[in-house]
């Protein structure tokens, strides 16, 4: 282990208290999506609709799944034709004939100039607008006492230069999360979100990469500046993440909703 790794956590059994139930996962094809896709097939969930736009990752992890013992179908669709989503995911689900839990897992983390519109609208696109037509693409098909998450980010309270489309969606993320909570609250349909911190992921450790190219620093002593700054001293596990989404989603969170809850090894104190 070097002195940017995280201690290996391994793969951990999981309660079994999602039997039976369906799921879907957009952004699945890696990451956090990818590892609430495991999670939620290690907890015995019964069949998994997978979303990314990565058709060959989606298909890696969709084995994955089967090879848990769950069912998957994989959607490789870009969350911005908003026509297909629908049309796909109202297919999945009529087939399927229920659903009991949605996680809205895809995103991107582009860098923007403060006026940039183009990389503005393409980040929002996904990362908000895109969480939004798959939410109201399974609405229909979520089942009383349903489960939804919404994966959010610390920078959802805050903010950061050059990541004003970035903040904005996360930000809005959470104020939609807070909404539907209330809207759904009378069909016993709980809404979360999670708001990881410096997580790692390959989306991460690119845009460390992109980072260090740019200013011509080190990328490896990038991220063990970021560990410094954390109080744990590491990085958050994608595991560790999935492992929060899979108790909101499962009986035993069944009083919390309307929460966004921070899993950030104490980066932002409680911000």
């Amino acid at each position: 282990m070097n002195d940017i790794d995280n201690p290996p956590l391994g793969r951990r059994s999981a309660p079994g208290d999602l039997a039976g139930r369906t799921a879907v996962v957009t952004g699945s094809a890696g990451g956090i999506g990818r590892e609430v896709a495991l999670v939620l097939a290690e907890s015995g969930a019964a069949h998994l609709v997978l979303l990314d736009r990565d058709a060959h990752g989606l298909e890696t992890v969709a084995k994955e799944v089967r090879d848990l013992g769950a069912q998957a179908t994989a959607l490789a669709v870009d969350l911005r034709d908003r026509d297909r989503v629908r049309a796909e995911l109202r297919a999945a689900l009529r087939s399927l004939g229920r659903l009991d839990i949605l996680v809205n897992s895809a995103g991107v983390a582009d860098e923007n100039a403060p006026d940039d519109e183009d990389t503005w609208q393409r980040v929002l696109d996904i990362n908000l607008h895109g969480t939004f037509a798959v939410t109201a693409a399974c609405l229909e098909h979520l089942a009383a006492g349903g489960r939804i998450v919404n994966v959010s980010s610390i920078l959802g309270k805050a903010g950061k230069m050059r990541n004003t489309a970035y903040c904005a969606s996360k930000h809005g993320l959470i104020g939609y999360t807070k909404g539907l909570a209330l809207d759904l609250a009378s069909r016993d349909i709980t809404v979360n979100a999670v708001l990881p911190g410096w997580t790692d992921t390959p989306m991460l450790r690119r845009e460390i990469a992109a980072q260090a190219d740019e200013i011509g620093a080190d990328s490896e002593r990038m991220l063990r500046q970021a560990r410094k700054s954390i109080p744990l001293r590491r990085l958050v596990e994608a595991r560790e993440a999935a492992d929060l989404v899979g108790f909101l989603v499962s009986d035993r969170a069944g009083a919390i909703t309307a929460q966004s809850l921070t899993i950030d090894g104490g980066y932002t104190r409680g911000m």
